[in-house]
């Protein structure tokens, strides 16, 4: 037998999905593993759904504290030297397991491995990165030396659902935090001890894309945004703390930008400026200058941005899975059916 790992999946009002997911973890082909869930205080019957498996999977129940709080949980319960983490609607396909640890034993100096995967949603999936573009720049190697140039110049995406981590490896860099990001936050916190990351091109998870919820879209993104600004904040000091500062501005750059669009493409015109004037270094005056224009009519701005992606979708053109489209034209295609 190999090292075991813990699979850890927390879940919340998860009882419509969460069979599904823990399936996916029985069908693996490698078969060193534990099964933890942490019920974040489901008020469905989740509880019964996974106890329904008997001693194949470990229960554990917390009152509500938030999904990465019961991921903590499980980190801390796990008796692996793996943790392999997986949300509670997303599923693995039956070599997840079995490939990242061949390749971990192939290189015992990586301390953490991901892969490529799908985004789902209903009958549509599209593959996270571009497979031949992750093997050419992974060349003949089974890892990226330095996860901020790969998140970058690569492009590569990395969801909790494909990662795998030493157990030890959170004695150093700590548990998840509170953050909205706190993914991101935790990848960056290994990057700066631990910048080679396994990584296969291969598809090896299926991330099950869901409608935004009922919070208005100002909200959610206000949130989102404060996230962001503190996430780059923080991590600016951190990396100038490990000596890193220059591998994190690029992440910095990218982050910001792509926080910018997301404003643009809704019309928030306060938002959008302002966070082209408090992060002045990420943003050269010629994106300053289009900033202030597109957003003196932000209506038309977002309205003519949000016409070009709906015509791009409904030409089949678009290869991202987004959930903009699930709570619309998705759904009323679907109930025509």
């Amino acid at each position: 037998m190999g090292e075991k790992c813990s699979v850890v999946i927390p879940a919340f009002n998860a009882a419509g999905f969460i069979r599904r997911t823990i399936d996916s973890v029985l069908a693996q082909t490698y078969q060193d593993y534990e099964v933890i869930v942490v019920d974040d205080g489901s008020n469905d019957n989740t509880a019964e759904q996974v106890k329904g498996y008997g001693a194949k999977v470990r229960y554990i129940y917390q009152q509500n504290a938030g999904g990465d709080a019961a991921r903590n949980a499980g980190i801390v319960a796990a008796r692996g030297e793996w943790i392999a983490l997986l949300d509670h609607d997303d599923e693995w396909l039956p070599e997840k397991l079995h490939l990242q640890m061949e390749l971990l034993k192939r290189h015992p100096e990586l301390r953490w491995c991901g892969s490529n995967y799908y985004k789902a949603s209903f009958d549509r999936r599209a593959v996270a990165t571009d497979i031949s573009t992750l093997r050419k720049a992974l060349g003949n190697r089974a890892y990226f030396e330095n996860f901020f140039a790969a998140l970058c110049e690569c492009r590569i995406s990395l969801a909790p659902s494909t990662v795998l981590i030493r157990k030890n490896v959170f004695d150093e860099v700590g548990l998840f935090s509170s953050l909205y990001c706190a993914d991101i936050d935790m990848w960056l916190r290994i990057a700066y001890r631990f910048p080679a990351i396994g990584y296969l091109p291969e598809v090896l998870a299926v991330l099950h894309v869901v409608a935004q919820d009922s919070t208005s879209t100002r909200i959610r993104l206000k949130a989102k945004r404060d996230a962001v600004q503190y996430l780059v904040a923080r991590h600016l000091g951190l990396a100038k703390q490990q000596g890193m500062l220059e591998e994190f501005k690029p992440v910095a750059k990218r982050f910001l930008r792509l926080q910018l669009i997301t404003t643009l493409y809704h019309g928030f015109r306060a938002e959008s400026r302002l966070i082209v004037s408090e992060h002045r270094e990420f943003f050269p005056w010629y994106w300053r200058v289009a900033t202030y224009i597109l957003t003196t009519f932000p209506k038309l701005t977002s309205s003519i941005a949000k016409a070009v992606a709906y015509v791009w979708y409904r030409l089949g053109l678009e290869r991202e899975v987004s959930r903009r489209w699930i709570s619309s034209s998705r759904i009323a295609e679907n109930a025509d059916e």
